[in-house]
C-alpha cells in the first residue's frame, strides 16, 4: 500500500469530518484552531431597528427557526437626552427575556449594549419576539439591534 499524505487526497478519497455519523441534524462542525473542533448548533443573526428610541414603540421580529435566543445587541445612532431608554425583549407569549438600559448620560452614536437572556429565551419556528422601547428619553434617534438565534 502506498504512503499517501492526507493533504494529497482528492475526490472520492476524502472523508466526512470526524463524528459525522453521530452528529445531530442541523449541527455544524466548528474548528477550534488546535486541530480539533466540535459539532454545534448553527446560529442565525436577525437584525432590525426601532425608528425612534425616544418614542414608545414595539417591533415584532420574525423567528424563522426554532431555537434559543443567546444574545441581543443594540447600537445607538446618536445621543439621546433627558432620561435613559429601557428596551425590553419578549417572547411570543409576552414573557420578558430581559431589559437593556440605553443610558442617556454621555450617550453617542455607536453606543453598544447587550442582553444575554437567562429566561423565556426559547422560540418556536415561524413565531416572533418583540423588542420594545419605553420612550423614556428624548431626541429622535434610531436604535439598531441584532438577535442571535441558536437553532435547535
Amino acid at each position: 500500500m502506498a504512503n499517501v499524505q492526507h493533504s494529497a487526497l482528492t475526490g472520492s478519497d476524502l472523508h466526512e469530518p470526524k463524528g459525522v455519523a453521530s452528529a445531530t441534524a442541523g449541527k455544524v462542525y466548528i474548528s477550534n484552531g488546535s486541530g480539533s473542533g466540535a459539532w454545534t448548533s448553527a446560529g442565525e443573526i436577525i437584525t432590525g431597528y426601532i425608528e425612534d428610541v425616544s418614542t414608545a414603540e414595539v417591533v415584532h421580529v420574525p423567528m424563522p427557526f426554532a431555537g434559543t435566543i443567546s444574545k441581543v445587541i443594540t447600537v445607538l445612532e446618536g445621543a439621546i437626552t433627558n432620561a435613559d431608554a429601557t428596551i425590553t425583549v419578549k417572547n411570543a407569549s409576552a414573557a420578558s427575556m430581559g431589559t437593556l438600559t440605553i443610558t442617556q448620560s454621555g450617550s453617542a452614536a455607536g453606543d453598544v449594549d447587550t442582553l444575554s437572556p437567562s429566561t423565556n429565551k426559547t422560540v418556536t419556528a415561524n413565531s416572533f419576539i418583540t423588542v420594545e422601547t419605553n420612550g423614556g428619553s428624548t431626541t429622535h434617534k434610531k436604535l439598531r439591534f441584532a438577535v442571535v438565534l441558536d437553532k435547535s
